[in-house]
């Protein structure tokens, strides 16, 4: 089991006390700075833009790659299951 420990993120211009384990930290920390890479981005953008605003649209993003990647993980395992299957076929008729 790993150890857990506390680990201080300052994300989108706010401080968070989190709890992660040793094995996650670095993980977290990279999401972190991508967060916030992401945020300032929106703010070059949009720079007046009010702050829960410019959240949700990062958030809204972040949403849209993650719905993306999972589709693109779906078609690979339905792709892989195809070729599972025609190999299979091949071999029998080997």
């Amino acid at each position: 089991m790993s150890d857990v420990v506390a680990l201080e993120l300052r994300l989108i211009e706010q401080s968070f006390r989190l709890s992660t384990t040793v094995d996650q930290q670095a993980d977290l920390e990279r999401a972190g700075k991508q967060l916030n890479e992401k945020f300032q981005e929106f703010r070059r953008k949009a720079p007046n833009m009010e702050h829960n605003k410019l959240v949700i649209l990062v958030a809204l993003e972040l949403m849209q790659e993650v719905l993306s990647l999972n589709k693109t993980l779906q078609q690979y395992s339905h792709c892989e299951r195809l070729l599972s299957s025609m190999i299979e076929d091949i071999d029998k008729a080997v």
